[in-house]
C-alpha cells in the first residue's frame, strides 16, 4: 500500500475514532493532580522571575482547565520561558492547540524545525521533542514543545491525538496538556539549545504531580 493511500486510511480511521468519542457520555475518569499555583519556583539552577497571566478570553476560547505561564532565570542571567497547558478533557471543542499553528500567529517565523531527543536520568529514559528557531524582525529565539499524553512525552501532533483516543478507548480519559520552553539566543543556537535541554532535564521529573500519568 502506498504510504499517501496509508496515511489518508490511518487519518480517516482517526477522524471516525474522535467522532465517536465526542458522541460519547462527557463523564470521564478524573486524575488527582496538584494545581500550578504550587508549581516549583526553583528548578535546579533556575528560579523563578514572573508570572504572567492570560486574558479570561484567551482561555476561554483555548478551553484551558489550568495552565502555567511563567518566566525563569539562571544564575547567568538568561531568561527560560515556560508554559504549560492542561486539559482535563479534549471532548466536546476541547482541544490542544499546538504552537506550530500559534507561532506564525504571533509574527514569528520558523527558520528552522527539528526533532531533538533528550536523554533523561529517569525513566522513560529519553524523550522526543520539536525544536524550533524562529525569528521576529532582529530577534530569535529557540523554542522547545511536546504533548504529555498521561505520562508519555510525544512530538507529533497526530501522535498525540491518536495516544488521546486510546486512552479515551481504554481508560475513558482524554486528559492531556502541550508543554513550552522558550528562550532568546543568547551566544550561538546550540548553547541556548543546550541550556533548554538541561532545563526539561529538571522539569520533567517533576511533571507527573502536575500532569497525571
Amino acid at each position: 500500500m502506498r504510504p499517501s493511500v496509508r496515511l489518508i486510511i490511518s487519518a480517516a480511521l482517526l477522524v471516525g475514532a474522535l467522532l465517536a468519542i465526542q458522541l460519547r457520555s462527557p463523564g470521564e475518569a478524573i486524575q488527582v493532580r496538584k494545581p500550578f499555583s504550587t508549581f516549583p519556583q526553583v528548578l535546579d539552577t533556575w528560579k523563578r522571575q514572573e508570572d504572567s497571566v492570560l486574558e479570561p478570553e484567551v482561555v476561554g476560547m483555548l478551553k484551558l482547565s489550568d495552565y502555567l505561564l511563567r518566566r525563569y532565570v539562571d544564575s547567568a542571567g538568561h531568561s527560560t520561558g515556560l508554559y504549560i497547558g492542561y486539559w482535563q478533557s479534549q471532548r466536546k471543542g476541547s482541544d490542544i492547540h499546538s504552537p506550530r499553528n500559534c507561532l506564525p500567529g504571533g509574527g514569528w517565523d520558523p527558520v528552522e524545525v527539528s526533532r531533538l531527543t533528550i536523554p533523561l536520568a529517569q525513566p522513560p529514559g529519553v524523550i522526543i521533542v520539536n525544536r524550533y528557531l524562529i525569528q521576529k524582525d532582529n530577534q530569535m529565539q529557540v523554542v522547545i514543545y511536546w504533548f504529555q499524553a498521561q505520562g508519555t512525552a510525544v512530538a507529533g501532533e497526530l501522535d498525540a491525538k491518536i495516544e488521546m483516543v486510546r486512552s479515551a478507548i481504554l481508560k475513558n480519559r482524554t486528559d492531556g496538556a502541550l508543554v513550552r520552553i522558550s528562550s532568546p539566543v543568547y551566544g550561538t543556537v546550540q548553547e541556548t539549545t543546550a541550556r533548554l535541554v538541561q532545563f526539561v532535564r529538571a522539569l520533567y521529573p517533576i511533571l507527573g504531580e502536575y500532569l497525571p500519568e
